[in-house]
């Protein structure tokens, strides 16, 4: 294990495991990388990978969650800031590093990105990345990152649909004591794109109404709040 000390969480939302909507697309990304975190998998590398919405950034800000709890220092980089110059240094200090949306990394950063996953793996860090497609299709100019970053497995993370979608939503609601008709939903999905991304801040204004007014949500007074 690595020195206890600590790092910001400030970059990444306060977000959890049990806060994730676990879905047949998802279920397996969501138990290895808790299993990944928790120390009961071999594996001290993984590749997450799927499309925008899809709850990839989530898996790795309650990877950050968990062992920041723990009190070790953890490391969240998007793949933009990770691309500036000496923001890969001294990571291998850490106990998790975690690098997102990885298909941002320019070019110009993949020789220090190859000596920064050299070093936290002589170091025994945990490395967790995520992209939105698998390593052999970001177009990296360097061989030897491409096989560096498929050193670990890799899970596709899919987005809810259908009736894990739903589910999710209902979910949402539940947490905060509300509660939300099948009819509602069904006018939602018929009014909006049917995926998280686009329903969830949706979702969060109509919570907002129903707190406010104190009154169940119908079909018309979601209307009525869309301005409809």
């Amino acid at each position: 294990m690595h020195p206890q000390l600590t790092l910001s969480l400030d970059a990444t939302p306060a977000t959890s495991f049990d806060t994730f909507h676990v879905g047949v697309s998802n279920a397996v990304a969501h138990r290895s990388v808790n299993a990944f975190v928790e120390g009961s998998s071999a594996d001290r590398q993984i590749f997450l990978w799927g499309g925008e919405g899809a709850g990839k950034s989530h898996l790795l800000s309650a990877a950050c969650q968990q062992v920041s709890g723990r009190g070790y220092r953890i490391a969240y980089l998007p793949g933009e800031l990770a691309g500036q110059r000496d923001a890969l240094v001294g990571l291998e200090q850490c106990e998790l590093v975690c690098i997102d949306d990885l298909q941002r990394l320019g070019h110009a950063a993949e020789v220090d990105l190859c000596l920064c996953i050299e070093r936290c793996r002589a170091a025994d860090t945990m490395l967790l990345f995520a992209a939105d497609r698998p390593p052999e299709e970001l177009g990296l100019a360097r061989e030897d990152l491409l096989r560096l970053l498929d050193l670990g497995p890799r899970f596709r993370v899919g987005a809810l649909e259908g009736e894990s979608l739903r589910e999710a939503l209902k979910g949402d609601m539940e947490r905060r004591s509300l509660s939300i008709g099948d009819d509602v939903l069904d006018y939602l999905f018929r009014r909006f794109e049917p995926t998280m991304t686009t329903l969830q801040p949706v979702l969060e204004r109509l919570i907002d109404v129903a707190v406010s007014e104190r009154r169940k949500l119908t079909v018309a007074r979601v209307r009525t709040a869309l301005g409809e």
